[in-house]
C-alpha cells in the first residue's frame, strides 16, 4: 500500500477481492457537464466497484448540490452497499480528481476508518492494462457505525462570525484563478462574482497532476506561494463544496488536518446579494 491516503492500480488489482475491500466510483459533472457518469460506470467500471452517488447521498432539503448528506441518509446508503467503518474504502473518480476527494471527505466525516483513493482513477487503471466490466454489482449490506465530525464543516453563520470577529482564520478558494478574481461569470447562473473578503486562492488543478496529487514538498509550496500561513486555521471554499476538499485533502498531506470546508460555498455565498464580496 502506497501510504495512507493512496493505493495504486497493481496494489489495488492485487488486493481487488480482500474481503475488506471496498472499491466505489465517486463520479460527478462539473458545473459544465451533463455528463451522466451513473451510466458511464454501468457500463465501464473496476471489477465490484459501486457508484457512490454524491448528488444523491447528499442533504435533499436544500437547493444548493450535493451538500453533505444527514448522517442517517449517509448510514443508509452505505449499509445497503455493504459498507462498514472498518472496511478499506478504496474511491475512484471517472476524471481528473475532480469528486474522489469530496467522497473521502464525506466518509473521513462520518467515521470511515481505512480511506484510500486510486491513482490516476479509472483512467489509471485502464492504463495499467486491468480490466473493466458492466452491469449492477450488490454486496450483502453491513452496518456502519458513525462517529460524525459536524465541526469540519463549516456554515455561512460560521464564515459570518469569522468576517465579524475578525478572527485569525484564512480562508483558501479552490476555484480557477479567473472565477476567483471576477474575471469570468460563474458557470451557475444568477451567482454574483467575486470571493469572500480576505481569502486567497489555490486552484485545485494546481495540486493535481494527470490524475494524481502533487508530492507533499510541492503542496506545501503551492499553499505558501499563495501567502498561506499552514500553522493557522483554515476554510476551504469552491463552487459548490466539491473542489474544496481536494484542498483539504491537500493540507491534510502536509499535516494540516484541521482544515475546515465550508459546505455551501459560493453557491450558497454568491446567490445572496446581502453577504460581503471582494473582486
Amino acid at each position: 500500500m502506497k501510504n495512507e491516503y493512496f493505493v495504486s492500480p497493481q496494489w489495488l488489482n492485487e488486493h481487488l477481492h480482500d474481503a475488506n475491500v471496498v472499491v466505489i466510483d465517486a463520479s460527478a459533472p462539473m458545473p459544465t457537464q451533463s455528463i451522466d457518469y451513473h451510466q458511464l460506470w454501468s457500463e465501464k467500471h473496476i471489477p465490484g466497484a459501486q457508484f457512490f452517488d454524491l448528488d444523491k447521498v447528499a442533504n435533499l432539503q436544500t437547493n444548493l448540490p450535493h451538500m453533505l448528506p444527514e448522517p442517517e441518509t449517509f448510514l443508509q446508503a452505505v449499509n445497503k452497499m455493504g459498507i462498514s467503518e472498518n472496511h478499506l474504502v478504496v474511491i475512484y473518480d471517472q476524471g481528473n480528481m475532480f469528486s474522489a476527494p469530496r467522497a473521502w471527505w464525506t466518509f473521513k466525516i462520518f467515521g470511515a476508518r481505512h480511506i484510500r483513493i486510486l491513482e490516476g482513477g479509472l483512467q489509471g487503471w485502464q492504463q495499467a492494462g486491468y480490466p473493466t466490466v458492466s452491469g449492477k454489482v450488490t454486496r450483502s449490506p453491513e452496518v456502519f457505525n458513525i462517529q460524525f465530525t459536524p465541526e469540519k464543516v463549516c456554515s455561512q453563520a460560521q464564515i459570518l462570525d469569522v468576517l465579524h470577529n475578525n478572527a485569525p482564520v484564512q480562508f483558501v478558494d479552490a476555484r480557477a484563478e479567473d472565477r476567483f478574481q471576477a474575471k469570468v461569470p460563474e458557470p451557475r447562473p444568477g451567482l454574483r462574482m467575486g470571493h469572500l473578503p480576505g481569502a486567497k486562492n489555490v486552484p485545485w488543478t494546481t495540486l493535481i497532476d494527470n490524475g494524481n496529487y502533487k508530492s507533499v514538498e510541492e503542496i506545501a509550496a503551492i499553499f505558501r506561494k499563495q501567502g498561506i500561513d499552514l500553522n493557522r486555521p483554515i476554510i476551504t471554499s469552491c463552487g459548490s463544496g466539491m473542489t474544496a476538499a481536494v484542498l483539504v485533502l491537500g493540507l491534510d498531506m502536509i499535516g494540516h488536518k484541521e482544515a475546515e470546508l465550508y459546505d455551501g460555498s459560493w453557491a450558497e455565498w454568491g446567490d445572496n446579494d446581502s453577504l460581503p464580496l471582494e473582486k
